[in-house]
């Protein structure tokens, strides 16, 4: 199986699928979110950009002494922290996450999550099923 790397995302622009290739996205070829003073975040793989049915994924870094305001949505999510310290808020529970933790968030549940470390908090989230594209198009828009 062969592979394509996508270009840079334009506004409502889809990939089709070409048989046997395999669809490759990275922070160069998705959409971010654009509120670098306090949470990047790149839909890698959603609704708009990929032909993925059941899951879409996001890489985020907060700045340090920031934090992703709390907020729900539909899918069940989970983080996986890859670099930093963080507090992880869901509802009314609060624990450190640290690189290499992995956080399930059930539906619905408020979540956030603060960055208590001294580097940039980056950290992947996988969401089932994937966010809708209204939900996609409010956070990530195009530009």
């Amino acid at each position: 199986m062969s592979s394509v790397r996508r270009e840079k995302i334009t506004c409502n622009a889809w990939y089709p699928f070409a048989e046997g290739k395999m669809e490759i996205f990275n922070r160069d070829n998705s959409k971010n979110t654009g509120h670098p003073a306090m949470l990047n975040s790149w839909m890698l793989i959603g609704s708009r950009n990929s032909h993925a049915q059941n899951i879409s994924i996001q890489i985020s870094e907060i700045p340090v002494g920031s934090q992703q305001p709390m907020h729900h949505h539909a899918p069940e999510q989970c983080y996986y922290i890859i670099r930093g310290r963080g507090i992880m808020m869901i509802e009314k529970d609060e624990e450190d996450v640290c690189a290499g933790d992995a956080v399930f968030i059930p539906s619905n549940a408020e979540h956030g999550i603060k960055n208590i470390g001294d580097d940039v908090l980056e950290y992947l989230t996988a969401n089932s099923p994937m966010f809708d594209e209204q939900y996609e198009n409010r956070l990530w828009p195009c530009g």
